[in-house]
């Protein structure tokens, strides 16, 4: 008599086994989908951001004086009526436009043109909407994302290895106002919670303690920096640190020059550490010893 009870059990084993074959198939299909459509996102990103600096009419290799940097704000308004800067940082990706919402909200979201994204969500670099447009403020905050490929904000969060940071010490704010040439001077690693965010101080000594207490608390080393009671306008770059769920990267820099109207600048220091204070990407040059103001 034959044994139909084990036929139908090696059956049922079978349909069983090809259940889970089809079910890791449909999911191996929808996860090599989803990392081309993230990766598609990725380059999208890239080449919408590459497309507006061709358009801008900045060119990071001129050599010219912080006063002759040019960019065409007219074409760039023309896309995004909330565009109030440019900021480049010799040696990184950082070379982006800069735009400001009614909030600090939308901008995590969209891009420059206005598009939402949905997987690689790049936004755009924004500064925070309660600093003044106008460039009064004495400390500004711009915030950008970490992205996994390496563009917008990441190169902020690299600044935490002491060699990238010391590569990097010159920082580009350009304006319709004026241009703004940076020097780095801290960076902080925070939770998202921490009261960083002050446009403005009561007198100029909260100002200094302030700024005193970004260098008391930074993570690398800045090496020699003006007395911080001469430092009368800084700026903030933040980014995620993509290791917990509320930690921020923060890299403060200076006004170490301007063309910006009623602001003086010429904060020179003797370039021990670092990059050269100039506006070249030629890590070998080094700058002439300037005396303090």
């Amino acid at each position: 008599m034959a044994d139909y009870s084990n036929a139908h059990s090696r059956k049922k084993g079978g349909r069983g086994w090809r259940a889970v074959f089809v079910i890791a198939l449909i999911v191996l299909i929808a996860s090599l989908v989803a990392l081309g459509v993230i990766a598609f996102s990725y380059f999208q990103g890239q080449w919408k951001y590459g497309k507006v600096a061709d358009d801008s009419g900045f060119d990071p290799n001129d050599n010219a004086g912080v006063a002759e940097l040019n960019v065409d704000w007219d074409a760039l308004l023309a896309v995004n009526g909330d565009t109030v800067a440019w900021l480049y940082v010799p040696n990184t990706n950082i070379n982006y436009p800069v735009v400001r919402g009614e909030d600090n909200e939308y901008y995590l979201t969209h891009d420059f043109d206005g598009t939402a994204g949905w997987l690689a969500n790049y936004g755009s670099v924004f500064m925070d909407y309660r600093n003044n447009p106008d460039w009064s403020d004495e400390l500004y905050f711009l915030y950008g994302h970490h992205m996994n490929d390496g563009s917008m904000f990441t190169d902020v969060a690299a600044m935490t290895d002491q060699a990238r940071f010391d590569e990097c010490r010159t920082v580009y704010v350009l304006s319709p106002k004026g241009n703004f040439k940076l020097r780095t001077f801290a960076m902080v690693h925070v939770a998202a919670d921490d009261p960083l965010v002050q446009p403005g101080f009561a007198t100029p000594e909260d100002m200094a303690a302030y700024v005193q207490d970004k260098v008391n608390r930074s993570v690398v080393e800045p090496g020699k920096l003006p007395d911080v009671s001469k430092i009368k306008k800084a700026f903030a770059f933040a980014t995620c640190d993509n290791l917990y769920s509320d930690g921020r990267y923060v890299l403060y820099a200076y006004v170490e020059e301007t063309s910006a109207e009623g602001l003086s600048g010429d904060l020179g220091i003797t370039a021990d550490d670092g990059q050269a204070n100039g506006f070249v990407n030629d890590l070998m040059v080094e700058d002439e010893e300037q005396e303090m103001p």
